[in-house]
């Protein structure tokens, strides 16, 4: 072996050993390859939780169950862009988005419900939302009497198919058309219902995702059929709807919105 021959082999090694190294480096810190754009990308993840134990696929990819404690899994690892991922579970509800990754991000959906499609835990949850219809918080009906300037004692209050605020004695309109609300168990949102639209407003700031502002107003869906009562399920993240049936929607749209019938 001539001396050259040996310089250009500890050369080439040098040079494959520096980019493995900076490529072991990349992956350390989060970084992936990506083959189609032909550069590094820093990867993002998805993290989900549900209220029962589920089957987490990755498009139609299964990946693994949600962990034994807290009933949760974390994707990593993945390239910014679009992702279909899906929690399913026998005889249960199955939930679902189509979810944009980006560049070190994480996408936390930790509020994830799915519920029984049949059987006796199915009838438990029935009973469980016919009471929330029957007996709901706060119900709009009758219409509080206002006091003489027009106004109400009570902080929310319908009149005459308007949706109104007492702050500080003062009345704020908040919603033009309304036949109910309901105020969150946290005292955080509240809901609203016309006879087709669901919307929610935010009074206060949120803390996890989808981050609202106090203040913020959204129409999280319509139905066809009349809506006659509704209220708060399980928490604050999800509303039930006596419409043709009772369905529970959650109220985080990102990548879709999950509406169980039951």
């Amino acid at each position: 072996m001539t001396k050259t021959t040996k310089q250009w082999i500890f050369y080439s090694a040098v040079v494959v050993f520096a980019i493995l190294s900076y490529t072991i480096v990349l992956y350390a810190q989060g970084y992936k390859y990506s083959f189609s754009e032909g550069k590094f990308f820093r990867t993002g993840a998805i993290f989900v939780k549900a209220n029962e134990d589920a089957n987490v696929y990755l498009g139609d990819k299964f990946l693994n169950t949600t962990s034994f404690f807290g009933n949760s899994y974390t994707i990593s690892g993945l390239l910014p862009g679009q992702y279909t991922v899906r929690l399913q579970r026998d005889n249960f509800s199955s939930w679902h988005k189509k979810i944009t990754v980006e560049e070190g991000l994480v996408n936390d959906y930790s509020r994830i419900i799915i519920l029984p499609q049949s059987g006796e835990d199915k009838e438990k949850v029935k009973t469980e939302i016919k009471t929330l219809l029957i007996l709901p918080k706060k119900s709009p009906q009758p219409t509080p009497t206002p006091p003489p300037t027009g106004g109400s004692k009570e902080p929310f209050y319908i009149k005459n198919g308007v949706l109104f605020r007492n702050v500080d004695g003062t009345s704020e309109k908040l919603a033009p058309l309304a036949t109910g609300f309901s105020l969150s168990s946290d005292n955080r949102k509240i809901s609203w219902w016309n006879d087709s639209e669901i919307w929610i407003m935010w009074l206060s700031d949120t803390d996890y995702q989808p981050f609202h502002k106090a203040g913020d107003k959204d129409l999280i869906t319509r139905f066809s059929i009349k809506i006659k009562n509704a209220n708060w399920f399980r928490g604050s993240d999800h509303v039930v709807v006596d419409s043709n049936g009772y369905k529970v929607v959650e109220i985080d749209k990102r990548g879709g919105l999950n509406i169980i019938e039951i």
